[in-house]
C-alpha cells in the first residue's frame, strides 16, 4: 500500500470519528433517485457530484471511474445490465465506499461476498431487481454495515448467517415473495441480537403461494405451532390453506386448515389428540373398528373431511344424531365391514348443505327386502353426493342371486322376492288375477245392462228392486 493510500485512510477515519456517519437524511435521500431519473440509453453513463461524494451511474460503470475511485462514498448503480454482480470485480476499487445503492434493474445474483476492503460500507440498497439467491457470506466482511435495504426483490428463501455481522441492526425485507414454511420460522426469534430482531418491516412481509398475500408472521406462526402439535401424534401435518378475516390479520384472525395424515399406521382406534385446525384427517388402511370419538372427543369438532377407508367398521350407527354428521363435508368408508346403515339418518345428514362427497363402494352390503329398498332410494336420490355408486354392491355370496350386483340397478322383484318361492304363481300374483277378473266382470255388466236398457227400456234387475 503506498504511503500516500494509508494517509487517505487515516485521514478517512478521522472523519469518521468526529462525523458520526451518516445522518438519517443521507441514508435516505438518494434512495429513489433511480426511478426519479429513468434512464433511455443503453451505454453507460455516470454523474459524479462532487460536494457529496456521489457517483451515479446508469447501465453500468465506466472503468474511468474506477481510477477515481478513492473520492466516491456514495455508489448508486441504476438499471445494472448483468444478471449477476460481482462486488470483488466492481467495488474492488472504492476503498472508501459508505453507501451502496442498486435499483431498478434485471440483477437476480450477488456471485462473492462483498469483499473486505469495503470496510467503511454503512448501508446497502438492492431493490427493485429479480434478485432471488446470494451468498451465505453476503455480508460477513462488512464490519460498518448498519443497514441492509433488500425491498420489492425476488427473494424467496433467505439464508439467516448472512445477516451475522455485528453492526448490522437495520434490515428492510417486505415486497419478496418469501415462502412461509418450516425453514421461515426464524423471523420468530425474539432474542435481542438474532436476525428476526433486527428487521425492521416485520409487520409488512408477505407469504407467496400457497398463502399469497397473507401476512407472514401469523402464519409461520401457524405453522410452528402446528409442527410442535403434530410432534405429539404418529401422523404427518401439513398447513394447507388459510383464509384470513376481515380487519388487522393476526394469529386470531386467520382461519387454518390442516391435513391430517394417519394413513397406514397400524392404528386400532382413531387419535385421541389432533393438532388445532384438523379439517382433513386421513386414516386409511388401519385396523380402526369404532367411530364413537367423533361424537364425544372434542378434538374432531373442526374435522370436515374424513378418509377412514380400508379399515374394520362395522357400523355408523354410534354418528346418528351427532353434530359430526350434521355438518361433515367429505366421509370415505370405502372397504370396510359395513353390511347396513340407518339410512333416515344419513339421509337427514345429506341436506345439511355441506356434503361435498361420500363413499361406501367396497363393502359387503345386504340385500334384503327390510334394509336395501330405503338404501336404493337414497343412493339414487343423492347419486351426485355418492361418488361411487357404481362400487356399491351386494355382498358377495355363492348362494344368491343378487350376488356383487349393483344395488342401484336392482328391481323390488330381485329384492323382495327369494328364489325359492314358486314365481310363477305367487299368492300377490293370484290376488291380482282375481282382483282383475272382477273388475273386467263389472264392467262387462255395466255394458250389458246398458244395452239391454238402450233395447228393451226396460231396468236392470238389480236397479228395479232397489226402494
Amino acid at each position: 500500500m503506498t504511503a500516500q493510500r494509508t494517509f487517505l485512510i487515516v485521514l478517512f477515519y478521522i472523519y469518521l470519528h468526529f462525523s458520526h456517519g451518516f445522518t438519517k437524511d443521507d441514508f435516505t435521500k438518494d434512495d429513489d433517485i433511480c426511478w426519479d431519473h429513468p434512464h433511455a440509453s443503453d451505454y453507460p453513463e455516470c454523474d459524479f457530484v462532487k460536494s457529496r461524494q456521489r457517483l451515479v451511474c446508469f447501465n453500468g460503470l465506466k472503468d474511468e471511474w474506477r481510477a477515481r475511485a478513492e473520492n466516491v462514498q456514495i455508489l448508486i448503480l441504476c438499471e445494472w445490465p448483468k444478471a449477476t454482480f460481482d462486488s470483488h470485480e466492481v467495488l474492488r476499487e472504492f476503498a472508501f465506499l459508505r453507501k451502496l445503492i442498486i435499483a431498478n434493474s434485471n440483477l437476480t445474483r450477488l456471485s462473492t461476498a462483498f469483499p473486505i476492503k469495503a470496510q467503511f460500507l454503512e448501508k446497502i440498497n438492492v431493490t427493485g431487481t429479480k434478485l432471488h439467491t446470494f451468498p451465505k457470506d453476503a455480508f460477513s466482511n462488512l464490519r460498518s454495515l448498519r443497514c441492509l435495504d433488500l425491498r420489492n426483490n425476488a427473494l424467496e428463501e433467505i439464508n439467516v448467517t448472512a445477516f451475522n455481522t455485528p453492526a448490522l441492526k437495520h434490515i428492510f425485507l417486505a415486497g419478496n415473495p418469501l415462502r412461509c414454511t418450516e425453514d421461515t420460522a426464524w423471523i420468530l426469534d425474539p432474542n435481542e441480537g438474532s436476525a428476526a430482531s433486527k428487521v425492521v418491516d416485520k409487520d409488512k412481509l408477505l407469504c407467496a403461494t400457497p398463502y399469497d398475500g397473507r401476512p407472514l408472521l401469523p402464519i409461520v406462526e401457524i405453522i410452528a405451532t402446528l409442527k410442535k402439535e403434530c410432534k405429539q401424534t404418529v401422523c404427518d401435518c401439513e398447513l394447507i390453506y388459510v383464509v384470513g378475516r376481515a380487519g388487522k390479520l393476526t394469529q386470531k384472525q386467520l382461519i387454518a386448515f390442516t391435513s391430517v395424515n394417519c394413513s397406514h399406521r397400524g392404528l386400532i382406534e382413531m387419535p385421541n389428540f389432533l393438532p388445532a385446525n384438523t379439517t382433513t384427517l386421513r386414516l386409511t388402511g388401519n385396523k380402526i373398528k369404532d367411530l364413537t370419538p367423533l361424537t364425544i372427543n372434542p378434538v374432531y369438532k373442526s374435522v370436515l373431511d374424513l378418509y377412514i377407508d380400508d379399515n374394520l367398521v362395522e357400523s355408523i350407527v354410534r354418528l346418528e344424531g351427532s353434530d359430526w354428521l350434521d355438518h361433515f363435508r367429505l366421509l370415505n368408508l370405502r372397504g370396510n365391514k359395513l353390511i347396513d346403515l340407518p339410512t333416515y339418518a344419513l339421509e337427514n345428514a345429506l341436506h345439511n348443505g355441506n356434503v361435498a362427497g361420500l363413499y361406501l363402494g367396497n363393502n359387503s352390503w345386504t340385500c334384503d327386502c327390510q334394509f336395501t329398498p330405503s338404501f336404493q332410494d337414497l343412493l339414487i336420490r343423492h347419486s351426485n353426493l355418492v361418488k361411487d355408486i357404481n362400487d356399491i354392491r351386494c355382498a358377495l355370496m355363492s348362494d344368491n342371486d343378487n350376488s356383487n350386483k349393483q344395488i342401484r340397478d336392482l328391481t323390488r322383484t330381485e329384492i323382495c322376492i327369494s328364489p325359492d318361492e314358486d314365481s310363477w304363481l305367487h299368492p300377490l300374483d293370484v290376488l291380482n288375477i282375481v282382483l282383475a277378473s272382477l273388475i273386467f266382470l263389472v264392467l262387462g255388466k255395466l255394458l250389458y245392462d246398458y244395452w239391454s236398457f238402450k233395447k228393451t227400456g226396460k231396468l236392470p234387475w238389480i236397479v228395479a228392486k232397489i226402494p
